[in-house]
């Protein structure tokens, strides 16, 4: 049947490489059947099946950005033993897939033959599609649910009001003035003269006092928080900056209708001076953190207050900068950096495009109390 042992090997050779590029198309459909785990879950198996379908595997890494996220091989580093693709959705560029041998190769031909170039377009196609598909599904989904979110949120906001023992006239007092914030947007900006007393149904804002060198970010607050209570019975100026960290949507009342309110209603003067007492509370400890603990200590804390606090997660999401980070630890941007490098060289947390992960919390705590 076969002329010579060369003609078998030649066929041999070449159903080898096809069974492997099955195997590896295989593996990637599968991969991509996945729309209900995470982004980066997906990703992260994706960049293990892909080398299968290449001549040599072991030397062969991946590296996938897209949006905020970046995944790649274990030892991935970018050699010019390479192909690259953007990754491309409704004709934008949102990413990039990169695939390389890290290793020299031996090779008569081109690094990479004719059928592994047609399998790495193959693969950014399904990618692609990948892609664009899980986003129209998510935007559907949003479009579905918004309604009923929108009226979850109004029902536990008014639920939360409640809680403050509002009574329902004193609820529509509050409400009637909405105000939608931008990202970066200033709500109150310190030494202004202190007309209103704010509430935050919806985002997130920073509490800053600034000064000419250097600002200090002394809490981060979440919905469902009143703002500007040291202003009541104070010397009607803000003492504090805030600032929307995503699109926002806060409450405001004037401050005489607000003691109006607190003077005819008791329990809720109650709650307040409870509120007040909690933030003074959380500034000192704050103040203390500061004044007594080294760089280290600091950095530890702040990471620990935005995955126990803020974002309720071992994941603190790029919302937050370095720069913000740094003011919020009492650092320069240069020596917050330098630590989280220093954490991450030892696994105690890991980066990816940005986002930090808390990898060992207790360990984070140990440094936190050791100052």
């Amino acid at each position: 049947m076969f002329n010579n042992n060369e003609n078998f090997d030649n066929v041999v050779n070449l159903l080898d490489k096809k069974e492997k590029e099955l195997e590896c198309l295989y593996n990637v459909d599968f991969v991509l059947k996945d729309f209900n785990s995470d982004l980066f879950s997906v990703l992260s198996q994706l960049i293990k099946v892909i080398p299968i379908g290449w001549r040599y595997p072991d030397i062969c890494k991946i590296k996938i950005s897209i949006f905020n996220l970046e995944v790649e091989s274990e030892n991935y580093k970018k050699s010019e033993l390479n192909v690259s693709a953007d990754l491309i959705i409704n004709d934008s560029v949102v990413g990039e897939i990169s695939l390389c041998y890290v290793k020299p190769v031996r090779t008569e031909k081109r690094i990479f033959l004719d059928e592994e170039n047609r399998l790495f377009q193959t693969i950014v196609e399904k990618i692609n599609q990948y892609i664009s598909y899980r986003k129209l599904k998510e935007l559907f989904s949003k479009k579905s649910e918004g309604k009923n979110n929108e009226n979850f949120q109004e029902t536990n906001f008014t639920n939360y009001l409640k809680d403050l023992f509002l009574t329902d006239k004193d609820i529509e007092k509050i409400i009637k003035v909405p105000i939608d914030l931008k990202k970066d947007e200033i709500i109150c900006k310190q030494g202004t003269f202190a007309s209103f007393i704010m509430i935050l149904k919806e985002g997130l804002l920073k509490a800053l006092v600034e000064n000419s060198h250097k600002n200090h970010i002394f809490k981060i607050t979440k919905p469902y928080s009143i703002i500007g209570l040291s202003s009541l019975y104070g010397d009607n100026y803000y003492h504090f900056s805030c600032v929307a960290m995503v699109t926002s949507k806060v409450y405001i009342i004037e401050r005489s209708n607000f003691d109006k309110i607190i003077k005819s209603n008791p329990k809720f003067a109650m709650e307040i001076m409870k509120l007040y007492s909690n933030s003074l509370q959380n500034v000192y400890n704050k103040l203390g953190a500061i004044s007594n603990k080294q760089a280290l200590g600091r950095v530890c804390d702040t990471l620990l207050y935005l995955s126990e606090k803020v974002f309720e997660s071992n994941f603190i999401d790029t919302i937050i900068s370095r720069k913000e980070i740094a003011e919020f630890s009492g650092l320069a941007t240069e020596n917050l950096v330098r630590i989280l490098a220093e954490l991450k060289k030892d696994n105690i947390i890991a980066i990816n495009n940005k986002a930090i992960e808390i990898l060992k919390p207790e360990t984070l705590k140990l440094f936190s109390n050791i100052g």
